[in-house]
């Protein structure tokens, strides 16, 4: 007996391979280790009769195997210990010097190949995605966004400007419409991007994240407020990351070199892509001179037109002048987790692509002036930057610290905290400067730093199914300067940008409730609260460029109840009540004593400034059936309603648009129906084999859609930022309707993932001045929704084969993604505006890979992305900014 205790303990210890998300309802014992088996990705070996007649203890939350087992057998007198692979063998109470073994009968659940959270989005009612930590860093690319390409339904915005993630589910993105949680903390700021629009930016070092899950649509959870288009929620690395198995200490050393990039960023006013003439230029130059004259001369001449060689020095595939590198350690003490992490990246411009639709000069537009010949050149392609030139203001470079701790008082408490930091510099470029200026030029970096607290404690008492507590509380300070603008911008705009300050203060409680005498009952319930504030650090007159200054603070509840009222049939339904205060500390100054805004309240014979003060509240429900007619094929509908409240950025005053005061501004109120079905296999066709599937058509309502537009005729234009140009409304309603699938299957010595999303019905409708049609695919006047459409289809498909005993992986990805939805030639919503719709063309990417894991210590990576080496510009790009060309990457991992 006593061998048996040792011989379980040290299992455990060195067995316990991590954390899984579980969320298993008391039961019957056969189907609760069924359950946990599905979600764990363990098999399960028991004796019939030791389970008969047993029920379980509900398991919920994240948490170690070896813990969910615990809770899932309390009270059973039932005993536990890690087999041989993936294998839990539970036994019935022990006789003393009884060590044989029991025969033992096999309840194994449907994913015994992955952890729980990978095969999440093939067991739920709605859709979802996971990016694991392999995948994070085999696809790392060189903007941080490119770990999210291939992931169905959701594109990164305005990925080459900044080290900033936009992430957009399904054509929403931005003002807290898809949030990216870190360790559950909100870190998202608005950047202004001139008369582009805006671009939501929310930082992080992909080298210290370990996992990454993607709910697309409206969740009931505490974190989910306001989140009508999705979540992203990260966690950074934890001690099982690290570690290895069975070890109470692991180090983690990872360095990569890049290519296609200049190593370092070009010097300030380097000059690149073609000059078609524009602001602070000439719009055409001359030729064809007499002899002696100089009117050809100077800023006249054609030379102008094309930038320096300079700029055409592409280094070769192997010339690794960019790098990266980090270094993760942790221990594992008696009562303690303990992380530490460093990353640092830093790279150069990168080079676009030289093959597709490059760029190119159109002079075919000449005048006969009779002393020379005026030449006023068009460029024919989507950019300015020519193929193979390097891409100005695309340098990056970042340092990240990461501490943490888990901390086990017992066996029921667990507190998680937490510090990053994130400081970076990086290059950027004002879309308007891209449209409408001569000539595109290196500027001086962008500054950012972000701080981030975060604390968690969980409290799951193992007799006590009425209570299972969560709760988050955490802090962000983000502090960030954007030099997006030329030297001869700023001279022209007579001031510089200031340092915006923009903090955060978030929390939350929940608890989930578990009525095992009414079957397989839970209830969910919480609340959730966080504060924003945003200022100039400084308020030097012309340094600010009327940066925001305001307040807001949010606060929701919320009820949800989840049965499983017969074997195969499982409701979920809920509502949320959300509400919303926002403060403007700037003051909208009312020059006009006519005007409907002038009040005179301290008659002194002028009008006193106004302040924006808005406020409102409201509830959504959301509700999901899921049928599993048998075991590993489910089908499920889903109807969730959300409300966003307007955000921070919508409800202040600033350049280039602000909210006028007593203006009502709804909330967005998204209402989204989803049909689909899934599929989880395992050993279906072949002995091993794992098949996931997911195919789900949606139709995604949002009503009250919050953008900038153009004022109508009835609207009071005499106050206000931009007043008479730009305000911001509620639009009708904007829809999004389509069909997504997504398919895996592993054989093991080869795999495959396929993906894709198409859009059948896509429409912005708006009720206004100067419309003549009500309903768009592609825009409505000066909106920042404008960008931020979607291409009608998108696909991905991966190959991979290991071989060599599966020390070697070799594969690669493609993805394919459609045009931007074209503009009409007559009748166009957007002419004449601004934030024209950026047009991309179709494009494929092939991206290729080799991983050499001789061994759990070393592992040596070799990618190239983009291996055709095409020119193309990302979806959803605000500026007209090529991605990088052929890129090779080699990196190499050691683990001890």
């Amino acid at each position: 007996m006593a061998f048996f205790l040792l011989l379980t303990a040290g299992a455990r210890a060195q067995e316990d391979a991590g954390q899984a998300r579980f969320d298993i309802p008391a039961q019957p014992l056969p189907a609760a280790l069924d359950s946990f088996s599905r979600q764990s990705g363990y098999q399960v070996s028991a004796d019939a009769g030791d389970l008969a007649g047993q029920r379980s203890h509900p398991v919920n939350g994240d948490l170690t195997v070896s813990s969910a087992l615990d809770r899932l057998l309390a009270g059973t007198g039932l005993s536990w210990y890690f087999g041989a692979g993936r294998t839990v063998v539970v036994r019935g109470p022990v006789a003393l010097g009884d060590a044989q073994m029991l025969p033992a009968v096999k309840v194994q659940g449907d994913a015994p190949r992955q952890a729980a959270a990978a095969d999440r989005p093939y067991a739920t009612a709605g859709s979802s995605a996971y990016i694991g930590k392999k995948d994070i860093e085999r696809f790392r690319g060189l903007s941080v966004g490119d770990m999210f390409k291939g992931t169905t339904g959701v594109l990164v915005a305005e990925n080459r400007n900044s080290g900033g993630l936009n992430i957009n589910i399904r054509g929403m993105q931005g003002q807290g419409r898809v949030p990216v949680l870190v360790d559950g903390a909100r870190q998202e700021t608005t950047v202004y991007r001139g008369y582009a629009g805006v671009t939501s930016r929310s930082y992080v070092d992909p080298d210290l994240i370990g996992g990454v899950e993607i709910d697309k649509g409206p969740t009931m959870g505490a974190s989910g407020t306001g989140a009508i288009g999705g979540l992203v929620s990260m966690h950074t690395l934890n001690a099982d990351d690290i570690a290895k198995p069975g070890n109470d200490w692991g180090l983690r050393l990872r360095g990569s070199l890049v290519g296609n990039n200049s190593g370092s960023p070009a010097p300030i006013g380097t000059q690149a892509g073609y000059n078609v003439g524009g602001l602070a230029t000439p719009s055409h130059y001359r030729t064809d001179c007499q002899a002696g004259s100089t009117l050809c001369d100077g800023i006249y001449n054609l030379n102008n037109a094309y930038p320096p060689d300079g700029s055409m020095d592409r280094p070769g595939l192997l010339d690794f002048d960019g790098h990266a590198g980090s270094l993760a350690v942790t221990r594992r003490l008696a009562g303690a987790d303990l992380v530490a992490a460093y990353a640092q990246r830093r790279q150069g411009n990168y080079f676009a692509g030289e093959h597709g639709p490059t760029p190119t000069l159109d002079l075919s537009d000449r005048i006969d002036r009779g002393f020379y010949t005026e030449i006023r050149p068009e460029v024919d392609g989507a950019s300015r930057v020519r193929g193979g030139e390097e891409v100005v203001n695309t340098h990056f470079e970042s340092e990240s610290v990461l501490l943490k701790t888990r901390l086990y008082p017992s066996d029921e408490h667990t507190l998680d905290l937490s510090y990053l930091r994130y400081d970076s510099e990086y290059g950027e470029l004002m879309p308007s400067e891209l449209l409408w200026l001569g000539r595109i030029k290196q500027t001086r970096a962008s500054e950012v730093t972000a701080n981030t607290y975060t604390a968690r404690y969980q409290w799951q008492p193992f007799d006590n199914d009425w209570l299972d507590l969560d709760s988050h509380f955490w802090h962000t300070d983000t502090e960030s300067r954007n030099n997006s603008y030329s030297d001869e911008m700023l001279e022209l705009l007579n001031g510089r940008p200031g340092t915006e300050i923009y903090q955060r203060w978030g929390g939350d409680v929940s608890n989930t409730t578990s009525i095992t005498s009414l079957g397989d009952l839970q209830f969910r319930y919480g609340l959730a609260w966080q504060r924003e504030d945003v200022e100039p650090k400084d308020d030097k007159v012309g340094e600010d460029f009327a940066m925001r200054d305001g307040e807001r603070e949010e606060t929701s509840g919320f009820l949800a109840m989840k049965w499983t009222f017969v074997p195969t049939l499982t409701l979920d339904a809920g509502i949320r009540y959300t509400r919303y205060q926002t403060e403007d500390n700037t003051p909208v100054e009312v020059d006009d004593q006519a005007s409907e805004y002038c009040v005179d309240g301290d008659d002194d014979g002028l009008c006193d400034p106004l302040y924006n003060d808005f406020s409102g509240s409201g509830s959504a429900p959301m509700a999901s059936l899921l049928w599993e007619p048998l075991r590993g094929l489910q089908f499920f509908a889903k109807y969730s309603e959300a409300l966003r409240m307007p955000s921070l950025f919508e409800t202040t005053s600033g350049f280039s648009v602000a909210a006028v005061p007593g203006q009502r501004i709804k909330p967005e109120r998204a209402k989204n129906k989803e049909v689909g079905m899934n599929i989880l296999k395992d050993d279906l066709f072949a002995g091993g084999d794992a098949l996931r599937f997911k195919l789900a058509y949606f139709e995604n309502r949002t009503e009250d859609y919050i953008t900038r537009t153009i004022p109508n005729t009835w609207d009071n234009t005499s106050i206000g930022q931009n007043a008479a140009l730009f305000r911001i409304q509620n639009l009708e309603s904007v829809e999004f309707h389509g069909l997504e699938l997504s398919l895996e299957y592993d054989l093991g010595w080869v795999y495959t993932e396929l993906g894709g999303t198409r859009y059948n019905d896509i429409e912005l409708c708006h009720e206004g001045s100067y419309r003549r049609q009500r309903c768009t695919d592609y825009g409505v006047a000066s909106s920042y929704i404008n960008n931020m459409i979607p291409p009608k289809w998108q696909a991905n498909a991966t190959l991979g084969f290991r071989l060599f005993d599966r020390t070697l992986e070799v594969g690669a990805r493609n993805t394919w993604m459609g045009a931007r939805n074209r503009v009409p030639e007559y009748n166009d919503q957007t002419a004449g505006r601004f934030a024209r719709p950026i047009p991309w063309h179709k494009y494929s990417i092939l991206d290729a890979f080799v991983t050499w894991t001789p061994n759990d210590t070393l592992s040596v990576d070799f990618n190239v992305d983009n291996v055709t080496d095409e020119y193309y510009l990302d979806a959803l790009s605000l500026g007209m900014v090529p991605a990088p060309g052929r890129t090779a990457r080699l990196g190499v991992t050691v683990n001890y």
